[in-house]
């Protein structure tokens, strides 16, 4: 993957997400098993799969009849681009505004509120204090 991964649209994104969880190459038999629960028909996941090879996101090695898929861009690069469409479609761009509605609808324990302070003095830190 050279260029800067852009977001995939949901199907896609279900694809990659079970060959990150598998962590080894599947066979389309094993990955249809692995998303049984969209209902896709083989053509679909092909498909699925021919889109997301195009694209550089997986790849695919030839195995008896069929093939070995392995996702290309780990989860950690893709994990960027998911959160920077998030935070700029639901909160206006703004991290504070992110944390905000997490407080505001109490989906942050006091424990959450200490990991957070903790994670931002590393990170303060780690950019020189500024």
């Amino acid at each position: 993957m050279k260029d800067t991964p852009k977001r995939l649209p949901d199907a896609e994104l279900e694809v990659m997400k079970a060959l990150w969880q598998a962590g080894e190459p599947l066979t389309r038999p094993e990955l249809e098993a692995r998303l049984a629960q969209h209902h896709w028909a083989s053509t679909t996941l092909l498909a699925l799969l021919a889109r997301l090879e195009a694209k550089g996101y997986v790849a695919r090695e030839k195995q008896g009849r069929g093939y070995l898929y392995r996702a290309a861009l780990s989860r950690r690069d893709y994990l960027p681009v998911e959160s920077r469409s998030a935070l700029a479609r639901l909160f206006e761009g703004s991290a504070k505004n992110l944390v905000a509605a997490m407080a505001e609808s109490d989906a942050l324990t006091d424990r959450d509120i200490a990991e957070l302070e903790e994670y931002l003095a590393e990170l303060k830190a780690g950019r020189g204090g500024t």
